[in-house]
C-alpha cells in the first residue's frame, strides 16, 4: 500500500504543474502511511513471544535503538555513542545464552541454523561484541566523524553478516 501511495504521490508531481504545497502534503502523507506500516508490522512481529524468545526480542530491539542513538549523535556527543555502545557489547556478549536449544518457535526469526552452526553463530557474535568494543573505544579517543562513520559501517556489518545466515 506504501508503494502505491508513493506511486501516486509521484504522478502526483508530474501532474500538479508546480503547486509545490500540495505536492508536499502528499508526500508527507505518504511518508506516515510507510512509518505506520513498517511500525505496525514490527510490533506484530513480537505479539505472542514469551519467555527467552521475548527477551532476546526486546534485547535487539533495544539494540536497534541503540543503533539510532549512535547515528543520531555521530557529529554531536561522543559520550553517548560510547555508553549505547557499551550496552551493544554487552547484548554481543550475553547474547548466545539468549539461543537455547529449541527456541525458534513461532513468533521466533530465528532460523535453525543457529543450532545447526553454533560454533559459527558464537563467532559472529564475537565479532559483533569486538567491533562494538573497537567502535567504543574510537568513540572515548575522540575520533573525528568519518572514523566513526567507518567504525560503524563495520559495527553494521557484522549484525547483517549474522542476519543473513541465521534470521528469516
Amino acid at each position: 500500500m506504501a508503494i502505491m501511495t508513493f506511486k501516486i504521490s509521484i504522478l502526483a508531481l508530474t501532474f500538479h504543474g508546480g503547486k509545490r504545497a500540495s505536492v508536499m502534503r502528499s508526500i508527507n502523507r505518504t511518508i506516515g502511511v510507510f512509518i505506520l506500516v513498517s511500525l505496525s508490522s514490527i510490533s506484530l512481529a513480537h505479539e505472542g513471544a514469551t519467555g527467552i524468545i521475548k527477551e532476546r526480542m526486546d534485547r535487539f530491539k533495544q539494540n536497534k535503538a541503540a543503533i539510532r542513538v549512535i547515528k543520531g549523535n555521530l557529529a554531536k556527543d561522543t559520550t553517548i555513542i560510547a555508553q549505547k555502545l557499551a550496552e551493544i557489547e554487552t547484548w554481543a556478549n550475553e547474547m548466545v545464552d539468549f539461543f537455547p536449544e529449541g527456541s525458534n518457535q513461532a513468533p521466533s526469526e530465528a532460523l535453525p541454523a543457529i543450532w545447526e552452526n553454533f560454533g559459527d553463530f558464537t563467532a559472529k557474535a564475537v565479532a559483533n561484541a569486538t567491533a562494538a568494543a573497537d567502535l567504543k573505544t574510537l568513540a572515548q579517543s575522540g575520533a573525528d566523524q568519518s572514523a566513526l562513520i567507518k567504525g560503524l559501517k563495520v559495527l553494521g556489518k557484522t549484525c547483517k553478516d549474522c542476519h543473513n545466515d541465521y534470521r528469516e
